[in-house]
């Protein structure tokens, strides 16, 4: 079984939405990590999810499986900052937040612009859902109980981009024209050419 539920409003984070990715000697995955605010009506959603698929995985064992797993840090969702193991500091948009993190290693999640318009171009993806946009995501939170041991997991089903938030990265884009006071050189007419 696998519970599906859609988070409201939450901001993206590490997005790997476009083309999987491996860090260190993982398998390239899809996926994406989603500061929650502790206590809101996104966090009731996922601690349900995630009670639910232990009840089903480990019946009357759910609770102490699921203690353990937490524990261990085997739970998809995370009940603290989440910190640059560089400089113990959380990361930009984590400060005072939980946190998610998804990861699909063979399907691609959607994406969908604010108008419910599938963005499939590698380019707009990379663009438009970046770290900081505000989005609607849909997941699916599971067990896993097999030869690699107890887990709760979450696969990103897809985000619909509902707002922009500030960028998380270190850069805010390209500049647009509206930055630069006059141009260069004049644009030669058809009267100069001749």
């Amino acid at each position: 079984m696998a519970t599906q539920i859609l988070l409201k409003n939450v901001a993206l984070a590490f997005p790997n939405l476009a083309e999987p990715q491996a860090f260190g000697d993982g398998e390239p995955a899809y996926g994406a990590k989603f500061p929650i605010e502790p206590n809101s009506e996104n966090a009731k959603l996922i601690e349900d999810a995630i009670r639910a698929e232990a009840k089903e995985a480990w019946g009357e064992k759910a609770d102490s499986v699921l203690a353990m797993l937490l524990e261990d840090g085997k739970v998809a969702y995370t009940r603290r900052e989440y910190r640059s193991k560089k400089t113990g500091e959380p990361y930009a948009g984590f400060e005072k937040m939980f946190y998610l993190g998804t990861r699909n290693s063979k399907v691609q999640p959607s994406v969908y612009d604010e108008y419910r318009e599938q963005i499939k171009n590698h380019g707009e993806i990379t663009r438009k859902a970046y770290s900081g946009a505000i989005v609607d995501a849909s997941v699916e939170i599971w067990a896993q109980n097999n030869s690699w041991g107890p887990r709760i997991n979450c696969s990103l089903r897809g985000i619909m981009l509902t707002g922009e938030g500030q960028s998380f990265g270190g850069g805010s884009g390209a500049a647009s024209a509206d930055v630069f006071t006059a141009p260069a050189k004049a644009k030669p007419d058809a009267s100069d050419i001749l």
